[in-house]
């Protein structure tokens, strides 16, 4: 049994059945969905963006993906040679990403990771400060664990992207209405005070369109001309040395 494993059934022990089968079959769904055709697109052009920004990897790299959620990004990072571990909050993602990955996998909260200062080169965090209300926060606890001269690498969508503005009505709806997308401006704002800056964009592809997978790449080189208008957003920071 993994870390991730064991940590998911101690979980279970003080959860009722029906919320552990909540819980599974939400974290079930969610991984199955980059199974669809607009999942694997998404995903293939989110995790280069993500990769790209966060460069080389080696053995001696040590890399912290939080947020893994069922570790499909993590598996990526790990077939780059690099020693890789996930956190997340959600035992049941958790215990999917334990069959896709071989390192270690921590349930915790993303404003309270559970290691100690300046230990890993590379910290990644994609699609999780959206779900937070204080990513301020989040970005802080990022640059605590990350060491000087590391990078760290954000990803969240952007919601003025064509994208993100057709998603403004669901988002008034529950489950999607504690989701607080952010701003390419705001990204920039919350990563400065942690060092050196950039920022990259991707997606431009609506969801529904026919023949994704020739029009899609199109489309992409065509959106690159605007990149305020991607639907999703990588900001890297290599922390300062000082």
């Amino acid at each position: 049994m993994t870390s991730a494993s064991a940590s998911a059934s101690a979980s279970a022990t003080s959860s009722s059945r029906s919320e552990v089968a909540q819980q599974s079959l939400g974290a079930t769904a969610y991984d199955q969905w980059f199974d669809t055709p607009w999942g694997r697109y998404s995903f293939d052009i989110e995790s280069s963006l993500v990769l790209n920004a966060v460069g080389p990897l080696s053995r001696d790299t040590q890399v912290l993906d939080v947020g893994c959620g069922t570790g499909r990004l993590t598996a990526l990072l790990e077939a780059s040679g690099a020693t890789v571990v996930g956190l997340d909050l959600d035992p049941s993602m958790l215990m999917i990403a334990s069959s896709r990955t071989r390192g270690r996998l921590i349930l915790s909260d993303a404003l309270t990771i559970p290691v100690g200062d300046e230990i890993f080169d590379r910290v990644i965090a994609v699609t999780l400060c959206e779900f937070t209300h204080d990513p301020g926060a989040v970005f802080a606890e990022l640059s605590r664990v990350t060491r000087p001269g590391g990078r760290i690498v954000v990803g969240a969508l952007n919601p003025r992207s064509p994208w993100g503005l057709r998603w403004r009505r669901r988002l008034r709806r529950p489950p999607w209405s504690d989701t607080e997308f952010i701003s390419r401006r705001e990204l920039l704002a919350l990563a400065s005070p942690f060092g050196r800056v950039s920022i990259r964009a991707a997606l431009y592809a609506p969801g529904t369109i026919v023949g994704l997978r020739i029009v899609g790449p199109v489309l992409e080189r065509l959106g690159a001309l605007v990149p305020t208008l991607g639907a999703f957003q990588v900001v890297a920071i290599d922390k300062s040395r000082l």
